[in-house]
């Protein structure tokens, strides 16, 4: 079985990362199966940082309202600082209920 390491990304602080080192993995809930609600990553254009895989796991359960997750992996591409925003939008309006930042610092 492949092992893959890395870093969890946060909202609360800066996050460090280097060029070549561990990739940073940013995780939500989601509940989008229940709900119709779902997240979207926006990257910047910083350039320090590259979304490598977008990664959605599902419940194990039939059973309605059972949440899974969805999980973004970046690797760090450059030096410089950047931010990702992640956005929670409504099913049919698109109208952003919840959104979080995400920054990167790359050395």
């Amino acid at each position: 079985m492949k092992q893959t390491q890395g870093i969890l990304l946060n909202s609360h602080f800066t996050n460090k990362m280097k060029i070549g080192g561990e990739l940073g993995w940013f995780i939500r809930e989601n509940s989008s199966a229940s709900t119709g609600y779902t997240w979207s990553c926006i990257p910047d254009n910083s350039g320090v940082y590259e979304l490598v895989e977008e990664i959605s796991l599902h419940a194990s359960t039939d059973a309605t309202g059972v949440p899974g997750a969805i999980i973004w992996i970046f690797k760090a591409v450059r030096g410089g600082t950047g931010s990702v925003m992640f956005e929670l939008r409504a099913p049919g309006t698109g109208k952003v209920k919840e959104h979080t930042t995400v920054t990167i610092e790359v050395e």
